[in-house]
Parts: structure tokens; C-alpha cells; sequence
């Protein structure tokens, strides 16, 4: 790339950090794709010009359309690409990838679940759940889907209990775009800055050992909620549990994978695991979630702690 076109990159790069948030509110364009442009203009903003530059464009973007349209404006915006700063501070201390990845990657989550908190807490009323529920249900039984639950042994309790529950861990789901959202950024923008010593092969995938206490927490407050009927702490464990089920699965399908590629084990008990994952899948699925939670304490492939 010529130096004038990486000049006009970095001023479209800031331009995106200045003028998105604005746009994004007056367009109604928020989504993965906007949300994306503005975490890449983030790295490339910080990595050429500095984490300053960087943190002082992004701010001015989100300011102005607060000035404007006033605390509503979280309702619509995504803080998401803030957690790009981070990311940023971690290169220019030469974090290790792992820790960078883990803090930024954790901020991205708290930051993108903010949104579904604000609509929760101003439009997800108990009757507003039970409107939604009743409307679910009677759509079900209209098309026959809830005969055939039925059948198979659902009752109609049953499933409205479980309606009831997919409404708690909404921030759960808006999470795991946020984290699988900032991991892709965070990739792709690596390779762009051809930072080879940072391609770590998906087989070696890890994250630090500390990141093991974020499912013991979940776990805890389910716990404590469900013993003394603190609903905010219940929900907030079944929400930490079910992004740390998702990820846990990421790191336990890495360790499956270096496994498979070890030269001690003989082909044919490699094929043999493969069919059986397939065969028993929810157990295998169960599996890997547990070889991925254990592993960041034990270590199972003996990774070094440096990238």
C-alpha cells in the first residue's frame, strides 16, 4: 500500500470514529456490520496514531449524539467498540494475546449487554413477559407445534416455564454477539497488521488461568440466588454460566483439535473419537465444555503462558 493511501485510511479510519455514532443514530444503521467498521477504525486509529487519538475521536462520536437525543440514546447505540480501546492499550504494553484478548474481549461483553439491560428494565415488564408468553403459546397451539410437544412429553406448564426462562438470560444472548463481534475484529485486524507472531493456530487457543473464576462466580450466584430468592443474582449467574458454557465449548472443541493432532495417538482411536462425538452428541458437547473450563486451570496441552 502506497503512503498516501495508508494516510487516506487513517483519515477515513478517524472520520468513522467521529461521525458513525452520529449516523448510526440518525440513520437507524446500528448493527454487526456498522459495529464492525467502527472497532477496525478503532485499532487502526490507535495502532497509527496512538490510544490517545484514538480514545478522544471515539468520545467526541458518542457525545454528540448524547448532547442531542439525551440519555435515550443508549437505548439505540452500541458501546461495544470502546472495548477496542483496550484492546489498543494492551498492544502498546505487549500484553500477552491471550490477556489482551481476554480483558477487552470481557469488556465488550459487559459494554454490549447494556442496551438489553436499558430495554429490560424500561419495556420488559411482568406483564409485558406474560403478554409475550400468552401470545407464543397461542401461536404454538394454532400451528399444532404445542399438540406435538405434547406428544413427546412437554406440557404446556412446561414450556411457558421455559419461555419464562429465555426471557432472563436475554443479556446472555446480546453478549455472545458482542463477544463473537470483537473476537472476529480482533482476529482479522492481527493478520492485517501482519503481526505473525500473534497467528496463534486454533489448536493452541487459550485464555489466562484467572478466567476460570468468572464460571465460579456464575455458578455461585445461581447458587445464592436460588437459595435466598435473590432474582437479580440468580439471573446474573444463569447469564454468566451460559456465556461461559458458549466459550468453554470454543476452548474445549481447541483442546479436541490438538488432541486429534498429537502424533502419539494411533488414526484409527482418532476416528473412532470423531464418530462417537457425532453419535453422542450432547454428551460430547458436555464433554468439551468441561475439558475447555478445566483446562484453564490445568493446562492439559501444556501451553506456555506467553503467545
Amino acid at each position: 500500500m502506497l503512503l498516501k493511501d495508508e494516510e487516506a485510511l487513517n483519515y477515513l479510519a478517524g472520520a468513522i470514529l467521529l461521525s458513525f455514532p452520529w449516523l448510526g443514530m440518525v440513520l437507524g444503521t446500528w448493527g454487526f456490520v456498522w459495529e464492525v467498521l467502527m472497532l477496525i477504525a478503532v485499532f487502526l486509529v490507535g495502532r497509527r496514531r496512538g490510544l490517545r487519538r484514538a480514545t478522544l475521536s471515539l468520545l467526541i462520536g458518542y457525545v454528540a449524539p448524547l448532547i442531542v437525543f439525551g440519555a435515550t440514546a443508549f437505548n439505540l447505540m452500541s458501546l461495544v467498540p470502546l472495548a477496542g480501546l483496550l484492546g489498543v492499550l494492551g498492544w502498546h504494553k505487549h500484553w500477552p494475546v491471550r490477556v489482551t484478548f481476554f480483558w477487552s474481549a470481557a469488556l465488550a461483553t459487559v459494554l454490549g449487554t447494556i442496551p438489553t439491560l436499558l430495554f429490560m428494565a424500561q419495556g420488559f415488564s411482568a406483564l409485558t413477559t406474560s403478554d409475550l408468553i400468552n401470545t407464543t403459546v397461542q401461536q404454538y397451539q394454532a400451528s399444532g407445534l404445542l399438540a406435538t410437544m405434547q406428544q413427546q412429553g412437554i406440557t404446556e406448564v412446561q414450556f411457558r416455564d421455559l419461555l419464562q426462562q429465555g426471557t432472563l438470560i436475554l443479556p446472555s444472548f446480546a453478549a455472545l454477539a458482542a463477544l463473537v463481534e470483537f473476537g472476529f475484529v480482533f482476529y482479522f485486524v492481527r493478520i492485517w497488521f501482519n503481526e505473525n507472531e500473534g497467528r496463534i493456530p486454533f489448536a493452541r487457543w487459550r485464555l489466562p488461568w484467572y478466567a476460570v473464576w468468572g464460571a465460579v462466580l456464575g455458578i455461585a450466584f445461581y447458587l445464592l440466588g436460588d437459595q435466598f430468592s435473590w432474582t437479580v443474582l440468580r439471573v446474573l449467574g444463569i447469564n454468566l454460566m451460559v456465556v461461559y458454557g458458549a466459550l468453554t465449548l470454543v476452548l474445549g472443541v481447541s483442546v479436541f483439535v490438538y488432541l486429534l493432532q498429537s502424533p502419539r495417538i494411533p488414526r484409527l482411536l482418532k476416528f473412532a473419537l470423531i464418530i462417537s462425538s457425532f453419535i453422542y452428541f450432547f454428551f460430547s458437547v458436555v464433554s468439551l465444555i468441561m475439558f475447555g473450563l478445566f483446562d484453564l486451570v490445568f493446562n492439559f496441552r501444556r501451553l506456555p503462558e506467553e503467545p
